[in-house]
Formats: structure tokens, C-alpha cells, sequence
């Protein structure tokens, strides 16, 4: 009987002229459709992008959500009266704290060198020692968020 209905499956798919969809990556998540940052921009995240093509597709697609996540956390936080992160450091500490929260313990590390890779791109986008978050400085935080998630996500690879 199991093969009857696959033929007639078949016979339906081919008589439509439908074709099937299979997701890629085949991760259950859903991919990141941020807009591609500005060349210049890219290079921020050289060394992450060194260590994208050893990564799983899921490991990947979960990072470029929770990066576009954090863009948006930033953005909000600019509408409020007065803004939670407030300085670099505090948002050093956001951060660090939300990756905590969001990475089993078991996976911290399993990519040599993509900790440290991501806080190169927030250095290379804002700069070193302790400011506080202008306008300014909120953009550039923004922005790197926003090419870390580029630079995990899937595009057609």
C-alpha cells in the first residue's frame, strides 16, 4: 500500500510540474536575510570570516540571529529616557552576559578563536578603552552587529 501512495505522489509532483524545496542549510532555523554591510565595514570581521567555513550551519545561522538580535536591542535602547547600556562597558558586559546566557557551557570554545575574533570586530568598529554610547558610538556598535550577522549567515553557500 506504502508504495502505491508514493506513486501516486510521484505521478502528482511530475503531472503538476511542481518542484520540491529542500531548506539549506538543513538546520530547522531559519536564515538570516540581513542587508550586506559596506565593504569597509566587512573588514572589521576579517577574522571571524577565517573561521565561518568550520563552522556548523546551525552553529552559524543561531550566532547571526542572536547578532541581529543585538542590533535591534541597541536600537531600542537608544528610544529610551536613559539608556541601559549606557557606556562600552556595560555593554561589554550585555554582551557577554546575553552569549552566556545563549551558549550551552559544553560549546564555549568550540570554535578556536571566534571569541575572540567577534570582540576584534567591535574594536575595529568602536574603538578601544571605555566610552560612553553616543549616537556615534551606538552606529558603529550597530553596525558591527550587524556584520557579524552577514558574516555568519548562510548565503547560498
Amino acid at each position: 500500500m506504502a508504495r502505491w501512495i508514493v506513486a501516486a505522489m510521484l505521478l502528482f509532483f511530475t503531472w503538476r510540474g511542481a518542484a520540491m524545496r529542500l531548506e539549506w542549510p538543513p538546520s530547522g532555523g531559519t536564515v538570516v536575510r540581513a542587508e550586506k554591510p559596506q565593504l569597509a565595514d566587512l573588514k572589521w570581521a576579517a577574522s571571524v570570516a577565517k573561521i565561518v567555513p568550520k563552522m556548523m550551519p546551525a552553529d552559524r545561522l543561531y550566532l547571526a540571529n542572536f547578532y541581529e538580535a543585538l542590533r535591534f536591542i541597541l536600537r531600542r535602547d537608544a528610544g529610551r529616557d536613559k539608556a541601559i547600556l549606557s557606556d562600552t562597558t556595560r555593554f561589554e558586559a550585555f554582551h557577554a552576559g546575553s552569549l552566556e546566557a545563549a551558549i550551552d557551557r559544553k560549546d564555549v570554545g568550540k570554535y578556536e578563536g571566534l571569541g575572540e575574533a567577534i570582540d576584534e570586530t567591535f574594536l575595529a568598529a568602536a574603538g578601544s578603552g571605555v566610552q560612553e554610547v553616543t549616537p556615534e558610538v551606538r552606529a558603529k556598535l550597530e553596525a558591527a552587529c550587524g556584520v557579524l550577522s552577514w558574516v555568519l549567515s548562510i548565503h547560498g553557500e
